[in-house]
């Protein structure tokens, strides 16, 4: 929260890396060997950023993408966090900047349909809904 207003995590891809380089996106990542969703989505918030949640919640959307190199449809759930923007943000190797950002210009940013909609139910439900947010809360983490 900045001044009361709620601001979005984005991180710029390192233009060295391999697969969408320079591309400005949410935390992104997959699942370990027997590690759960959410788990896997806090240890990547965790390496990409060296932050931990302080609250999280699970949205009520999968998204979806056609994974060529695997010849996949893949399924990804979607989680929201709370995060403490005054904490020291320490970006991984994988990503070159950060922003906080209002919800209008984070939107902007990202290039894929799925992660911009999902911003989109995050800021209707869950920044916007005190009730939806409170249905979904994970609890405790």
């Amino acid at each position: 929260m900045f001044k009361n207003e709620t601001h979005f995590l984005v991180l710029q891809r390192a233009k060295e890396e391999k697969l969408f380089p320079g591309l400005w996106q949410i935390v992104t990542g997959t699942m370990k060997k027997n590690e759960s969703a959410l788990k896997a989505a806090i240890r990547e918030l965790k390496e990409e950023t060296g932050l931990s949640p302080k609250r999280c919640w699970t949205i009520p959307y999968v998204d979806t993408y056609f994974d060529l190199i695997k010849d996949t449809i893949q399924l990804v759930p979607v989680f929201a966090a709370e995060l403490d923007s005054s904490s020291p943000l320490q970006l991984s190797t994988e990503h070159q900047r950060f922003e906080w950002l209002r919800f209008e210009d984070a939107r902007k940013r990202l290039v894929w349909p799925g992660q911009k909609h999902s911003m989109d139910i995050v800021h209707e439900y869950i920044v916007g809904n005190k009730e939806a947010a409170r249905l979904v809360e994970i609890k405790p983490l």
